[in-house]
């Protein structure tokens, strides 16, 4: 039986690489026309260099270079709009027909508009004008330590959620399983604590399940800070931040999507979006589920909701609106060896999940020395927990309700021409009124402060930054541990009330040289304190001691005229008393299992390569990241590898867009490390921690679009091409091959 299914495997690769091949010959024979033009300044009729010139609905699109020229090829016949947008400038918008005979050059005139918000990362005479207008843009100096993933991106790679969007991120790596949380997200092997969400700049406090049910469709882009430097979209733990921004319509559009695959996945959906010279607006909903790896207990079924709207009040105000809700039902994939029996021997599951979260912001710009954003988050979590033990027929249920009260006002004030200076405050209210997880039914009621400020210097073509922020909690009421014998002990335990915690703080310092329009260079250096997970023990019973965490990020930014991008950083993460998992747990009397932490000296450092380039024309694309990096601990007597951490984490990929076919094709390779996490103490014995990683995992989307304004694009998927057999964390294994099929229409 092996031999026929290596036999078959080896038949499929071979067949999938023809697949492709012809796939992009037949590609090149098609007749294609090209869409020319140049960008000026309606004021004085100056070239525009770095506009950006797209094609819609194709998605097909060019950046002007420093005459302002643009060329978009292979375009099929056919009517479209183009939509030219560029900072400080009004979008501009023209119809345009496609024809056999040929057209004519596009000349298009921009105008000046000063409420632009759009995001630049270079050095120059605007830098102090994008503060005032994006107060919490992180700084400049960690610019080659950050990731944007763009819609186009979300696309190419048919992410369905938020977490799909991040897998080719360098240095990234998500964790997969069937636990409470389903998949954690990390950078650089720091998985604790791992990196914290911000939706449009809005902070999240509870969040990472949130992540796996986000819908990717209507997120216009995903920027990951890798650097734990980020300090203004982040509430401290010094490891990254991932911000995500709600999609934004340039013109009416509607879309339905319906796709269905193996183990009975399917995903169907509709998103509409329109604006006006002063309202954007965005709503969708999408109905997601599968039934997971037969036997195995992996059913969901998740609906979400959510809509945007933005108002351009008047020249000095505006006002944006969020809303998203999460409803349906999750059962918890159940492990297999090495993970310990008392995973394997259970059922559990969330049934109902309910999410909803509301956020607001209103940007005030009186003048062009000051800017105020104020934004306030409320969010609500009430989900149905159950555990069914297999052996004993026993079930348990209880409630893990929370909800969070998020208020954040950021200040840019404009001192003199070549300095902006950033104030913020923050608060958050966070209850748990039936206890949260291992709180076992202890309520809990935390109030959080935090203030920041930042400074941001120019000289001539240096730029300084230096922030600083401090944070600190209050307990009004915090529920009890204890871990002597019983976990029934924890509902004896006396809570924590009204008692303010220790502050903890974060400093950061950075720099900047630009050369020249193309090529720059930055370093950042950033220090603080982390604490551990609110109810994390070590094995006395006690908390963790508090980590002090230092990060070092050097780099180098290379652009290709406006064609491409190079990034090169070194970094080196620093953790004093690291707080980590220790190996060992304790059972609750309901069954839950709480795993207990400890402190130890490690540190992190190596080297991600970034590079994004067009490959032939506008029609072929590519990118290729790769992180190598080294973890250690401090061990007895000297410093000796982390297993834990992958040493090498490479993305690569090819994009192909011709006439009316689409294909991506997409590998990952992340080198091997080890955990002990979830197995069994006899495996721990006879064999030691479970090894992990160490594979290629290869992805492939291919796509043919049909009608005369290109509106409807049928598609297939195919995730984990080769059927690679391997984990991220021990007992769950990837599930293998995955085909779907699907349509999506533009209305």
């Amino acid at each position: 039986m092996r031999n026929i299914v290596s036999a078959m495997n080896k038949i499929l690769r071979r067949a999938s690489i023809c697949i492709v091949v012809l796939f992009g010959v037949s590609l090149s024979m098609l007749a294609q026309y090209k869409v020319t033009g140049v960008v000026i300044d309606k004021s004085d009729s100056r070239p525009l260099a770095d506009a950006n010139v797209l094609l819609m609905p194709l998605n097909q699109g060019a950046v002007t270079d420093e005459k302002g020229q643009f060329g978009i090829d292979n375009v099929a016949e056919g009517d479209y709009r183009l939509v030219v947008s560029m900072v400080g400038y009004k979008t501009y918008k023209q119809s345009v027909s496609v024809k056999s005979k040929g057209m004519k050059s596009l000349i298009i005139s921009l105008t000046a508009d000063n409420q632009s918000i759009a995001e630049v990362d270079i050095v120059g005479e605007g830098a102090e004008q994008r503060l005032l207008n994006k107060p919490n843009m992180e700084p400049v100096s960690l610019e080659t330590s950050a990731t944007k993933i763009s819609r186009i991106d979300l696309v190419q790679q048919g992410a369905v959620t938020l977490i799909d969007g991040m897998k080719y991120v360098p240095g990234g790596l998500t964790e997969t399983r069937g636990r409470k949380v389903k998949q954690f997200f990390s950078v650089r092997g720091q998985t604790y604590p791992y990196p914290t969400y911000s939706v449009d700049g809005i902070w999240q406090k509870e969040f990472q399940e949130t992540a796996y049910f986000l819908n990717a469709a209507n997120i216009e882009s995903i920027e990951i800070v890798r650097s734990g430097s980020a300090i203004l979209k982040s509430l401290s733990p010094l490891s990254g931040v991932i911000d995500v921004t709600s999609r934004r319509y340039q013109e009416q559009e509607t879309n339905v999507i319906a796709k269905y695959g193996s183990m009975n996945t399917f995903q169907t959906g509709v998103t509409h979006g329109n604006s006006t010279e002063k309202l954007h607006y965005s709503a969708g909903a999408q109905l997601f589920g599968t039934d997971g790896p037969e036997g195995r207990n992996g059913q969901e079924r998740i609906i979400n909701v959510d809509g945007n709207l933005d108002w351009e009040i008047n020249d000095q105000l505006e006002a944006g609106f969020k809303l998203f809700y999460l409803g349906g039902s999750r059962q918890l994939v159940q492990p297999v060896e090495p993970a310990d029996n008392k995973f394997r021997k259970r059922k559990e599951k969330y049934d109902p999940i309910n999410t909803i979260m509301v956020s607001s912001r209103l940007a005030y710009k009186p003048n062009d020395k000051l800017s105020s954003e104020l934004q306030i988050n409320f969010a609500h979590r009430d989900p149905q927990y159950q555990n069914e033990n297999l052996s004993s027929g026993d079930v348990t249920k209880y409630k893990e309700t929370d909800y969070e009260v998020t208020i954040n006002q950021l200040n840019a004030l404009k001192l003199s021409s070549t300095n902006v200076l950033r104030l913020g405050v923050l608060y958050n209210h966070w209850v748990a009124p039936e206890g949260k997880r291992y709180y076992y039914g202890n309520k809990s009621d935390v109030h959080t402060l935090s203030g920041v400020i930042v400074d941001q210097q120019r000289m001539g073509k240096w730029l300084l930054d230096a922030g600083f922020r401090l944070t600190q909690e209050y307990y009004k009421e915090w529920g009890g541990f204890g871990i002597e014998g019983s976990g029934g002990k924890f509902k004896k335990v006396l809570p924590i009330k009204d008692e303010w915690q220790s502050p903890v703080w974060q400093a950061t310092a950075g720099v900047t040289y630009s050369a020249n329009a193309l090529l720059s260079w930055h370093a950042n250096v950033a220090t603080g304190i982390v604490t551990p997970r609110k109810g994390a023990l070590n094995e006395a019973g006690e908390q963790p001691d508090n980590e002090k965490r230092t990060n070092i990020d050097l780099g180098l930014s290379k652009k290709f005229n406006n064609t491409g991008q190079i990034k090169l950083t070194a970094f080196m993460i620093n953790r004093k008393e690291a707080i980590e998992f220790s190996g060992s747990t304790i059972e609750l009397d309901n069954g839950d299992i709480i795993e207990l932490y400890t402190n130890v000296d490690k540190r992190n450092y190596g080297v991600e390569l970034d590079a994004r380039m067009p490959l032939a024309g506008s029609w072929l694309s590519g990118f290729a990241n790769a992180t190598a990096m080294k973890g250690e601990t401090n061990g007895a007597s000297d410093w000796v590898r982390d297993d834990e951490i992958p040493e090498f984490i490479a993305n690569a990929g090819i994009n192909v867009l011709k006439s009316k076919f689409d294909g991506n094709l997409y590998v990952n390779y992340t080198g091997a490390f080890k955990n002990d996490r979830f197995v069994s103490k006899s495996y721990l014995k006879e064999f030691g921690k479970a090894p992990l990683g160490d594979f290629y995992s290869v992805d492939l989307t291919a796509g043919y679009t049909l009608g005369k304004t290109n509106n409807m694009r049928f598609f297939t998927e195919v995730k984990n091409l080769f059927d690679e057999a391997f984990q991220t964390v021990p007992g769950f294994p990837d599930f293998g091959r995955m085909v779907s099929l699907g349509v999506n229409v533009k209305l």
